[in-house]
């Protein structure tokens, strides 16, 4: 959860001396991040806010990460895609390849606050945050990315989900994504949906990612949805029940109905609990739509019979 009310000290407080570092390898990060009072710096700018609104800050040095080499990389191979948890999310949203692949997790990044923080912000920062209203860990909870993290006694994979089993003296180093299935016998899409009260300044009221995977005679064979800006977020709704049914407006409708009852939104400035579940379900019925309509259907259109629905 976002606070939007910090409780500001004194704005004429002094700011506690604080040293950055700069190492040189992943092996030195590491070994600087075990002593005590030291912390990650990525894009800086949760540390630049923290110091701005005078909030105590989280350590009296800082190993500044982004220039580390293989962490500002985005890498394809024939199991998957790679992205540095270095890479800023303008250059996530700007790749086109990574657009071609996951449109949903390029949009997420690119649906950050405004460009000159997009230009700051490093995805891996973005997700080690822990903030249910960010986007970028919405779209890859959806498409099922894990984290390659490594710390000084060796390195393990984290599910977005399990994040915050991740330990003071680790680093993620990798973000790792499936490639899409696309083939003849099954076609794929995917979507972010965002909903903002009053503009790009503001967290988000919902924020949906969801990939949709569609056999030949237009059945569900994929459905992944995710729900951000709720306890615990990102959510991932299980769908499985629906899988092999028709993908139409009632698949959709029923979808939508899943993920209400699986999320629990909270009310705050953004709106209430119950206006949250509503603006879920709408969100997700988008996302939803506009991942099957990438994936070459309409759910408005009739039925193709064959589902088991």
């Amino acid at each position: 959860m976002t606070v939007l009310d910090p409780r500001l000290s004194a704005a004429e407080s002094p700011l506690a001396p604080l040293t950055v570092i700069t190492p040189t390898s992943m092996d030195e990060a590491l070994r600087l991040l075990a002593a005590p009072d030291a912390a990650v710096l990525g894009g800086g700018v949760g540390h630049t806010l923290r110091r701005h609104d005078r909030r105590p800050a989280v350590a009296t040095t800082l190993v500044s990460v982004g220039s580390l080499p293989g962490l500002g990389d985005i890498t394809w191979s024939a199991g998957g895609v790679s992205i540095g948890a270095g890479v800023k999310l303008s250059a996530c949203a700007a790749d086109p390849r990574l657009t071609a692949a996951w449109p949903v997790v390029t949009e997420a990044a690119g649906s950050v606050a405004t460009g000159r923080i997009r230009r700051m912000v490093t995805l891996g920062g973005n997700i080690a945050a822990l903030d249910d209203s960010h986007d970028p860990p919405v779209a890859l909870t959806a498409v099922g990315a894990e984290l390659l993290v490594r710390g000084t006694g060796g390195s393990r994979t984290l599910a977005i989900g399990d994040l915050r089993e991740l330990r003071a003296d680790e680093l993620i180093e990798h973000v790792r994504l499936p490639l899409p299935t696309a083939s003849d016998a099954v076609r794929s899409g995917s979507a972010y949906e965002k909903f903002l009260v009053r503009g790009v300044w503001e967290y988000a009221c919902v924020n949906v990612g969801a990939v949709v995977g569609l056999g030949a005679d237009g059945t569900a064979v994929r459905l992944s949805l995710a729900v951000g800006s709720v306890t615990g977020g990102p959510v991932a709704v299980d769908l499985s029940e629906l899988l092999g049914a028709p993908f139409d407006q009632r698949l959709v409708a029923e979808a939508a109905g899943v993920a209400v009852a699986a999320t629990r939104p909270y009310s705050d400035v953004r709106g209430s609990a119950a206006y949250k579940s509503r603006m879920i379900a709408e969100f997700s019925r988008r996302a939803l739509t506009a991942a099957a309509r990438r994936a070459g259907q309409d759910p408005s259109a009739p039925a193709v019979p064959g589902g088991n629905r």
